[in-house]
C-alpha cells in the first residue's frame, strides 16, 4: 500500500494556462510538496476559475446498450406509455398522454377522459422502474450522478465523457465532481480521502482497497491516468479500481427546479421541465438541452412548496434486527439495500428506504401545514422467495394517524392521506417485524413529505 500523504511530483499536463492561478491558491507548501508546487486542490480552484460555470457538457445521439441490471426487475411492471402522479391534494392518479409544464399546467388522460392539473399540484411524475446498470457513476457535487462508460477526456485532466444509455455522450468538468466509481462500487462517497490528500485512487487488492494518494490526470477508454505519489503516472483500468476520490469540488452555479430519475439510475437536477409526446424536454446543469424519451424516465419530483423528507434530518433514529443487530440502516432516496426506490413496477426517486425494526421521527419544519405518504414493500423484496410482513406506523404529535399491523408482501402500497401539522410536531414513521422474523422487511415509504404553506 501506498502511504497516505499529501503531495506528488510535477504534474505538466495539469497545469499548463492554470499554473499561475493555482500558484495564487496556494501561498504556502504542504508537506510532501516541493516549495512552491500548487497543491491538487489549488489546481482544481484554479480550473474552476478558468471554466466559470462548470456546465454539464454537450449532449450526443448516441446510446450504448447498457449491461444486465444488477438489482432484479419489478414482478409487475408499470403499464407502457403511462404514468402516476403524486398530486398535492394527496390524490394519485394514473395518466396516460401526460403533457404540460408546471408554469402552464398539465393535462393527461385519466381512465376514459383528459383531466387538467394546475403545475403547482403536481408533486411527483413516476415513470417506469429503475435499476443499476454494469457501468461506471461520476458523483456530483449536489447530489447528481450519471452513470455511463468512459469513453474519453482532455489530457489537462479538465473533463471525462461518459457514454450514457440515456442520455448519449455527456462531458463532465471534473471540478464538478467528488468520485468517479467502478460499476461495483454502490456508494464512492462512503470511501473517505485520508486527512491532508485532496485526490486519491481507491484499487481492489486480494483483501480490501489500497489507497494511492497523487494527481489525476486523464480520464478516457483505457481508464483513469493517475500519478501515485513518488511514482510516474499510469494508465488504471476502470476494472481494478473500485472509485476516484476527489476533494474539494465545486456546488452548481445554477438552482434546479426539479430532480429526474432515469430508468439507470441517473439522478439529474433540472430545470425548464416539459412533457410533450416523445417524452420530457429539460435543462441540465448550465442550460444544457436534453431530451429523455418517456420509457427512460424514471420519476421526476418537483421542489415548489414541499419539503422532502429524505432530505431533512431525522430528529430521532431508532434501528434493530430480529436478533439485535441492524440489519440495513436507512437511506435516503434509495432502497434499504442501497438499489434505486422501486415499488409497484415504478420508481419512486423521493423516500427512505428502511428494514424492519424501524422507527424514524422527524420534526415538521416552518410553513408545515400536512404531512402526506405512501409506504409499500420495494419491488427487490420479491426476488427473495420469502414471504416478509411487517406492522407500520404513522404518528403525529404522539397520536397514531395510520396503521397496518399485517402488511403483507404482494399488497399494494398504502396510503396515510393527507395529515394536519403544525410546525415543530413530531412525525414518526414505525416499521416492526411481522411474523417470520424480519426476512426480506424491505420497505420504502413512498415520497413522504412537508406540505408548506404557499406564498
Amino acid at each position: 500500500m501506498v502511504p497516505c500523504q499529501r503531495g506528488d511530483a510535477a504534474v505538466p499536463e495539469r497545469r499548463g494556462r492554470f499554473a499561475a492561478a493555482a500558484a495564487a491558491h496556494a501561498p504556502r507548501a504542504a508537506s510532501g510538496w516541493p516549495a512552491g508546487a500548487p497543491s491538487a486542490r489549488a489546481l482544481r480552484a484554479a480550473r474552476a476559475l478558468a471554466l466559470a460555470t462548470l456546465a454539464l457538457g454537450a449532449f450526443g445521439s448516441a446510446r450504448s446498450q447498457d449491461a444486465a441490471p444488477a438489482t432484479a426487475a419489478p414482478a409487475a411492471p408499470a403499464a407502457a406509455g403511462t404514468v402516476e402522479v403524486v398530486l398535492r391534494a394527496g390524490r394519485v392518479v394514473t395518466a396516460a398522454q401526460w403533457r404540460g409544464d408546471p408554469a402552464s399546467g398539465f393535462i393527461g388522460r385519466v381512465g376514459d377522459g383528459d383531466e387538467r392539473f394546475a403545475g403547482a399540484d403536481v408533486l411527483l411524475v413516476r415513470g417506469v422502474a429503475a435499476a443499476i446498470p454494469n457501468l461506471p457513476s461520476a458523483w456530483l457535487r449536489g447530489g447528481d450522478v450519471v452513470r455511463g462508460a468512459v469513453v474519453d477526456g482532455d489530457t489537462g485532466g479538465n473533463r471525462v465523457d461518459l457514454q450514457s444509455p440515456v442520455l448519449g455522450r455527456i462531458a463532465l468538468a471534473i471540478d464538478r465532481l467528488d468520485a468517479l466509481a467502478a460499476p461495483a462500487t454502490a456508494d464512492p462517497l462512503r470511501l473517505r480521502l485520508p486527512d491532508g490528500v485532496d485526490e486519491a485512487l481507491f484499487v481492489r487488492a486480494k483483501v480490501g482497497l489500497d489507497v494511492l494518494a497523487g494527481s489525476l490526470h486523464q480520464c478516457g477508454e483505457p481508464g483513469i491516468r493517475f500519478e501515485p505519489t513518488g511514482s510516474p503516472p499510469r494508465w488504471f483500468r476502470v476494472e481494478d479500481v473500485a472509485a476516484l476520490r476527489l476533494g474539494g469540488a465545486v456546488a452548481r452555479a445554477d438552482q434546479p427546479e426539479a430532480t429526474l430519475w432515469t430508468r439507470v439510475g441517473d439522478r439529474l437536477g433540472v430545470r425548464a421541465v416539459r412533457f410533450d409526446k416523445d417524452g420530457v424536454q429539460c435543462e441540465l446543469e448550465g442550460g444544457v438541452a436534453a431530451a429523455v424519451r418517456l420509457q427512460d424516465v424514471g420519476a421526476i419530483a418537483f421542489a415548489a412548496d414541499v419539503a422532502w423528507l429524505s432530505d431533512l434530518e431525522p430528529t430521532a433514529v431508532r434501528e434493530s434486527g430480529f436478533d439485535g443487530d441492524v440489519v440495513h440502516p436507512f437511506q435516503r432516496d434509495r432502497s434499504a439495500v442501497g438499489g434505486p426506490l422501486v415499488c409497484g413496477g415504478r420508481a419512486v426517486g423521493k423516500g427512505l428506504g428502511v428494514h424492519s425494526k424501524c422507527r424514524l421521527a422527524y420534526t415538521a419544519p416552518p410553513r408545515a401545514t400536512a404531512f402526506w405518504t405512501r409506504v409499500g414493500f420495494d419491488d427487490s423484496a420479491t426476488a427473495l422467495g420469502l414471504e416478509p410482513r411487517v406492522a407500520l406506523r404513522v404518528l403525529v404529535a404522539d397520536k397514531v394517524v395510520f396503521e397496518r399491523k399485517d402488511f403483507a408482501l404482494g399488497q399494494p402500497a398504502q396510503d396515510c392521506g393527507v395529515v394536519p401539522v403544525q410546525p415543530g410536531a413530531l412525525v414518526v414513521l414505525e416499521v416492526d417485524h411481522g411474523a417470520g422474523r424480519d426476512l426480506g422487511d424491505r420497505i420504502d415509504w413512498l415520497a413522504p413529505l412537508f406540505l408548506l404553506q404557499q406564498p
